[in-house]
Formats: C-alpha cells, structure tokens, sequence
C-alpha cells in the first residue's frame, strides 16, 4: 500500500492509501521522494479538470523500485531520478499524479542527474524544462546544444520558472538574451546567463528592448502569455519571419503578419491523446520524442555542465500534508521566482487529513487557461 492525495468530490483532497501502481514492460516504479509544485496541479482541483479518484501533481524525483523488461536506459534498481507525469487524469486511465509515494513513468521519460544536485531543487525542472525547451529547439527550429548561434532573444517574464529555464537554455546555445522582471529580480537572473534586464513596468520597455537587440529581434518567448504582454513582445519583434512562443494555448490573439506563433502545451510530450478545455489534442509522437531526446541531454550535458541550474527552492513543511498550505500560497500569488517543494518522507501516514478546496478570488480566465 502507499499514501496519495486523492481528489473527491466537491473538490476535496484526501489522504489516502492506495494499492501500488501496476507498471509495464517499458515502465519504471518509482518511489517518490520529493515532488515539485506547478500551477496545474491547483489548477485542476480549483477549475475542476479531474474527475474524483485522481491525482494531481507532475513533477518528481525519486528511487527506481522496479524495471519494465523492455525498459530503456539500463536503469537499475536504486537509482535516484527525476521526471513528470500527467497529474489529475481519470484514475481509470491508470496513471498517478506525483503528489503520491509511487509513480510510474516510461522510462525515457525520466532522467538521471548528477549528485552535486539535491532531489529537492530537481524536481522543480522536469516540467518548466521541457516547456522551455519545446518551444526554444522543437518550435523555433534552433539547435540543440553544443551547437551555437549568434541570435538576439528575448524572454518576457525571465523570473517566471519556464523564463529561467528559457534564459539558460538561450544562452546555452550563444543567445543574446534580453529579459523582463522586476528590478529586485535582475542581478539573479544576470547570474542565469541573461545579458540584458529591463523592468517590465517601464513604459518604455519596448523601445529599450529594440535598442538592445539593434532592431535585431526575431526570436520570443513570452512566458506570461497574455494580451498585453504579448502586445509588447509583438511590438518588439522587429525581424521579418520573426518567431513566438506563448504558454497559453487556449487564448487566441491577433498577431503581426510577420510574426508566427507556437503555443506549447507540455501535455503534448506523453504521447498519446486528450481534451483538454473540450478541446480536442491528438497524439503527437514527435512531440515525445523530442522529450525524450532532450531528457538525455539534460542528463547527459546541461546539468552536469551547470548549463542548467534547478530552480531556487522553498520547502513546504509536512509533506504531502503541507499541499494544502502551498496551493494557498500560489492562489495569492504569494510564490515568486521560487518553487515550492515537499519532501515526501514528512507526510504524516496516520493523518486523516480531509479538506475541501480553498476559496480564494476567481483567478482570471488567462489564470484558468494556464497549465504549465
């Protein structure tokens, strides 16, 4: 048996023990140790996208408990790892949320990393990380690295967790990289390989931005996605065939001729079909296996290289009894260029823990459509 957090009716989280996963032969059983919250994880409780019985929570790090016959990777038993699942799916497809003492994952979807890196700020990449990178190299069309460009980027939102991964990744591969955040974000992010720093409130933010890249910009990634953001990121890119990826797939907007949107969607990478908004997405299996290409070169390059650095971490005490405590906190918006993270071994196995959902003020619809 194992602990989980179950969603039931009316929006309830309950603590819950639950028979082991069943895994397959290309799977591992992983127990978790550490998960990593996003803001789908209390998106999906609070919009109601998953059905009483499921699991919320996506990204985790963990030890290998068992190895599919048909695994790849030559995983063995033991072995510390890090991944994401596709939390808050009806419990009849089978697959467990992370907030849970055992997943199961494909195994070329997980990923080793190095022992300088601690299971805590891990976990808080599996997601962002490839949000970022499904834009920057799967969208775009710009090379992996080692290769490098010379190119100006800019990434509207920098201290957001996918605008971190997005920073390093552009510059990973020899990007001028132009960012936005408040001031107080600014030297923090220079230390993530960001050349440029402008505050997002500046009234004159677009004409900076357009004299830093030298009227030179066809490369963005908009982390914030909304109208008016998107306005300015549109606004400053100047080149023609110019290229943009946002983060909310469900909201359409009118852009410049010049301009061509990618909307990533990181559900995309697990490889087989969903509706999600009542929207209709088919299986994409390029999308996974650009995934699984890119997890070996985060295991393999950019975090033994330093080419990629984890998210700063905040641990939320209790365990899987403290998720009630930081989905309060992301709701108020009390969670800002930092990850909350909850160490597994300190949730309370006795707990009868039962609570409804929080009412907080309705986020607003560009809230509601943003999973990543």
């Amino acid at each position: 048996m194992s602990i989980a957090l179950v969603v039931r009716e009316n929006k309830k989280l309950v603590l819950e023990k639950l028979p082991l996963p069943q895994y397959g032969p290309k799977d591992l059983l992983i127990k978790v140790t550490h998960v990593a919250q996003n803001p789908t994880d209390w998106k999906h409780v609070h919009f109601g996208l998953d059905k009483p019985g499921s699991i919320v929570g996506c990204d985790f790090a963990g030890e290998v408990v068992k190895v599919g016959k048909e695994a790849v990777g030559n995983y063995k038993k033991g072995e510390h790892v890090a991944g994401l699942v596709h939390g808050g799916l009806d419990s009849q497809m089978g697959i467990r949320g992370a907030f849970s003492e055992y997943v199961v994952q494909e195994a070329s979807l997980v990923f080793r990393y190095p022992s300088t890196i601690s299971p805590e700020a891990v976990s808080t990449l599996p997601l962002v990380s490839i949000t970022a990178a499904l834009g920057i190299f799967h969208e775009m069309g710009l090379p992996l690295p080692p290769a490098t460009i010379k190119a100006n980027f800019l990434v509207w939102a920098g201290s957001t967790s996918v605008g971190q991964c997005a920073i390093q990744l552009a510059k990973s591969i020899g990007c001028y990289v132009i960012t936005t955040a408040s001031p107080a974000r600014h030297d923090y992010l220079k230390g993530l390989g960001a050349d440029i720093c402008f505050d997002y409130k500046d009234p004159n933010i677009v004409s900076l931005i357009k004299e830093a890249a030298q009227n030179d910009l066809a490369y963005a990634f908009d982390c914030v996605s909304e109208i008016d953001s998107t306005k300015q990121v549109c606004a400053a890119l100047t080149a023609n065939n110019s290229q943009l990826v946002t983060v909310l797939p469900f909201i359409k907007t009118e852009l410049p001729s010049h301009i061509t949107e990618h909307r990533v969607l990181m559900y995309t990478i697990f490889g087989f079909e969903r509706i999600l908004f009542g929207q209709f997405y088919p299986a994409t299996p390029k999308d996974k296996e650009f995934a699984e290409k890119f997890y070996k070169l985060l295991s393999n390059m950019l975090l033994p290289k330093g080419l990629l650095k984890p998210n700063r971490v905040t641990k939320i005490p209790g365990g899987l009894n403290g998720v009630q405590e930081g989905f309060k906190r992301m709701m108020e918006n009390k969670v800002a260029a930092e990850k909350l993270v909850y160490t597994l071994a300190e949730t309370d196995h006795s707990s009868k823990l039962r609570y409804g959902w929080i009412c907080c003020q309705r986020p607003s619809l560009q809230d509601e459509h943003s999973l990543n």
